[in-house]
């Protein structure tokens, strides 16, 4: 699986993960928003890729809002 780099930020006490390299932004541009939402980390595994946060530990769906 290739991964797909967010950075993870909290944001009035709910935590956003926000893309980091070129490919994780177009596929969040795809999904018409501007952070990971927990729905899209299923879609983007079935595609073949993994969500990371910028320290390589994969993004639980539990961990965002």
């Amino acid at each position: 699986m290739t991964d797909l780099r967010f950075k993870v930020e909290t944001s009035y006490g709910r935590f956003r993960a926000y893309p980091i390299d070129q490919t994780a932004i177009l596929l969040v541009r795809l999904a018409k928003s501007k952070t990971l939402l927990p729905g899209d980390l299923g879609t983007f595994a079935g595609l073949g890729y993994r969500c990371v946060d910028q320290d390589g530990n994969e993004i639980k769906p539990s961990q965002l809002y």
